[in-house]
Parts: structure tokens; C-alpha cells; sequence
């Protein structure tokens, strides 16, 4: 019995995949014309979302120094300025130490009065900077952007070939057990049951 629940199972399935295969090597129709023109609006509705999804779309295949330069400022501002600011700090100690009238603890502290100056400035600027990006929006190159766009598309299509798949199996399933029904009368009860049994197992396959 589970042989030839199985081959139902795959009979099904394989006729659905058939049909659907057959719908969709049909000739070009209005149905289609309207099918590409939907097509070309989400195309559209991708891109736009795209565009609004925080990013500035730049012409060509690649991004320009100032442009790579602005994305890391803008995903890490903090290694900036540790970058930035520990050897300033350095370097203004280095100018310190040089003056030998000045006790150590001097050096010190103005080293850190200058240093805490030099970082705090340095801080505004780079958060500032960053707001900028974040308001606006990375750069990305108009490939970036187009791949994206196709890769909604995708999704898309992938849903829409899946729900297709689903209605005609589910047809062909509904079909099977009207079939049974109608079929032999000396035993009606038990064929529709058997069918039935097919069709849940295929389900909670």
C-alpha cells in the first residue's frame, strides 16, 4: 500500500509539474503582454525601493576612492579615531617630553588636557560626518544596485512559480478524489478512503 501511495504521490506531483510546464510554453497571449508589462512595473517598484532603501546609486561597475573612503568612515567611525587618535596622543607627548623643564607629571597632564581636546574634535567630526552618510545614504556602483533588483526579482518569481505549483497540484489532488467518487459503486467507502489516505499522507509530506 505504501508503493502505490508513493507512485500516486509521484504521479501527481509529476502531472502538476506538467501542466504548469505546458501553461507556461504557451504562445505569447494578452494574458502575457499584461504578465511582461506587470513585470516591467515591479522591475521599477524594485529599483525605487532600491534607491530608498539608504543607499546613493553611482554610474559604472565601480566606486571611486572618496567613495570606498566615505563608506568606512561611515561603518566605522570608532576605528577612525582610535586609529586617529592614538597616535596623536603620541605624538603629543613626544612634543612634550622634549621640553626638559617640564616634570613628568606636567607632561602628563598636558598631554592629556591636548589629547582629550584633539579626540573630542576629532569624535564630532567623525560622528558628524557619519550622520551625513546615514541621512543620505553608502554609495553603491549601478551593478550593485541592478543586482539587487534582480535579486527581488527572483523572490518573486520563485513565490509565484511555487504557488502555481501548489493550485495545480492541489487541483490535480481534488480531481483524484472526485474521480474515486464516481468510481466503482460496490465499493465506494473504501476507494474513497484509500484516496483520501494518499492524499493527507502527501500533505504531511
Amino acid at each position: 500500500s505504501s508503493s502505490s501511495s508513493s507512485s500516486s504521490s509521484s504521479t501527481i506531483v509529476e502531472q502538476a509539474s506538467n501542466e504548469l510546464s505546458a501553461s507556461s510554453s504557451s504562445p505569447i497571449s494578452s494574458s502575457m503582454a499584461n504578465e511582461m508589462t506587470a513585470d516591467r512595473q515591479s522591475h521599477a517598484l524594485y529599483r525605487k525601493s532600491v534607491k530608498e532603501s539608504g543607499v546613493r546609486i553611482i554610474p559604472g561597475n565601480s566606486l571611486g576612492v572618496h567613495h570606498e573612503v566615505a563608506n568606512f568612515w561611515q561603518e566605522n567611525p570608532f576605528k577612525i579615531l582610535a586609529g586617529l587618535g592614538i597616535p596623536t596622543v603620541l605624538f603629543i607627548f613626544k612634543g612634550k617630553d622634549k621640553q626638559k623643564h617640564l616634570q613628568l607629571q606636567s607632561k602628563l597632564m598636558h598631554t592629556r588636557v591636548y589629547g582629550q581636546f584633539a579626540i573630542l574634535t576629532m569624535l564630532l567630526t567623525l560622528m558628524g560626518f557619519k550622520s551625513y552618510m546615514d541621512s543620505w545614504g553608502r554609495f553603491v556602483t549601478e551593478e550593485e544596485a541592478e543586482y539587487r533588483v534582480a535579486e527581488m526579482e527572483r523572490m518573486r518569481r520563485d513565490l509565484v512559480e511555487r504557488i502555481a505549483f501548489d493550485r495545480k497540484l492541489d487541483e490535480r489532488r481534488k480531481q483524484m478524489l472526485r474521480d474515486a467518487r464516481k468510481g466503482d459503486n460496490s465499493k465506494p467507502a473504501k476507494k474513497v478512503k484509500k484516496v483520501e489516505k494518499e492524499i493527507s499522507g502527501d500533505d504531511e509530506g
